[in-house]
């Protein structure tokens, strides 16, 4: 099933009217499996848009016909989906029911590629929590598969994480370690605004290091 997220709004506009007349002709020919993936895909372009609630009922229509089809992968993704919109909203407790079902389908397919995903996103309600243990516990998970498929950004903005959740422990040694690691990858792809981010946080991080 694939899903690309559309990049501007008239592209966006272009794919939410695509996605409707296929949406309308695989009714017509009663294939679920299309349907799904239309609904899933206006449910992405409403999430990109921030209509919430148009994207939790196209994400959930899609979900509805996935279990019909046993389609495990497809489940996993409105899942994933179902819980942004629900921790968007601060509604912490459902999305990290959502989360659970998708990590745990994707578990049971071995897809660590979303498993990478989900533990990040579980990692960032129990950080919202401040339940740091669980919330460092999770980043580390995430780190350890995105460090394999060697995403940078990704892995950049997870020590950014750990490092939070370092300071926010006041082991601040470890914490320096961790921003510094962040700073050096976002230095590397060139992230101007994360690199001014990560440069802030040590600055800040420097200063508690002499107040203490």
């Amino acid at each position: 099933m694939s899903r690309i997220p559309p990049k501007s709004l008239s592209e966006m506009e272009n794919i939410e009217e695509k996605y409707k007349k296929k949406l309308e002709m695989e009714e017509k020919l009663g294939r679920k499996e299309g349907m799904a993936d239309a609904y899933g895909n206006l449910g992405i372009i409403y999430l990109t848009l921030g209509h919430l609630d148009n994207a939790e009922e196209m994400f959930k229509k899609s979900l509805e016909l996935e279990e019909e089809l046993a389609d495990k992968e497809g489940m996993a993704s409105d899942y994933g989906y179902l819980g942004t919109i629900y921790q968007t909203r601060s509604n912490l407790e459902q999305a990290e029911i959502m989360y659970k079902k998708s990590l745990e389908i994707n578990q049971s397919l071995g897809r660590k590629e979303g498993m990478a995903t989900i533990y990040g996103k579980l990692g960032e309600i129990y950080y919202t929590r401040r339940d740091l243990d669980q919330a460092e516990d999770m980043f580390k998970k995430s780190l350890e598969v995105e460090e394999t498929a060697d995403k940078k950004g990704a892995i950049a903005t997870i020590y950014g994480y750990l490092g939070d959740i370092y300071r926010l422990k006041n082991n601040l040694n470890q914490a320096e370690e961790m921003y510094n690691k962040g700073l050096k990858i976002f230095e590397a792809i060139g992230s101007e605004h994360m690199i001014e981010i990560m440069r802030t946080m040590l600055t800040n991080l420097k200063m508690k290091k002499k107040q203490s």
